[in-house]
């Protein structure tokens, strides 16, 4: 198991370096935590263009693991508008840790969708944020037969290049042949998100 867990993730970094672009606006970086579970992951645009790149990874003290590289392409807004969003594909690898109603599992999903953060005009350092993928069958793979991945938070923004958060994810994986959804690291977490 863990050979198949170094196998998906050396894959999957070796993908997203071989995706990097050159010239890179920047980043970010966005640390989330709960009581069972950490998630890690990194942001960053293309100069010049609306490329968006993102990889992350996630652990859950009682379900497993799951990393992710995304490409999108994001709105070119002025950096004074109140909404950036991207739009997009994600791959998502996962391993689940065997319990007392499922089995050890692991899958391959490519999930479609996108992102977005609003914030208020009347306050501005008050935003609201979220995600949204879902990998219907015919892009579900190994032991997945689809899966939603998604996420909702509300930042306040503590300087111009870091926000605190709140928010709750919600991750949804369906087994073949498993009636009920296996969550991996849902639930309600706390986080910052430093722009470099």
């Amino acid at each position: 198991m863990k050979t198949t867990r170094a196998v998906i993730l050396g894959t999957l970094t070796s993908a997203l370096v071989s995706l990097t672009p050159s010239a890179l606006a920047g980043g970010s970086l966005d640390i989330s935590l709960s009581n069972d579970v950490a998630r890690i992951g990194y942001d960053a645009t293309q100069m010049g263009s609306g490329l968006h790149i993102s990889l992350a990874g996630l652990y859950d003290d009682d379900k497993g693991e799951m990393v992710s590289a995304g490409l999108h392409v994001v709105d070119v807004r002025p950096s004074t508008s109140n909404l950036y969003i991207g739009v997009g594909a994600k791959l998502f690898a996962f391993t689940t840790d065997n319990s007392d109603r499922y089995d050890d599992y692991s899958g391959v999903a490519l999930g479609v969708g996108g992102f977005f953060r609003y914030s208020f005009p009347a306050a501005p350092d008050l935003s609201v944020a979220g995600y949204g993928y879902y990998a219907p069958p015919v892009i579900s793979f190994a032991d997945a037969e689809n899966m939603i991945a998604s996420d909702l938070r509300f930042q306040f923004a503590l300087l111009p290049t870091a926000r605190i958060y709140a928010g709750y994810r919600y991750n949804g994986i369906r087994f073949e042949d498993v009636d009920k959804r296996y969550k991996l690291g849902d639930g309600g977490h706390v986080g910052v998100t430093i722009d470099f």
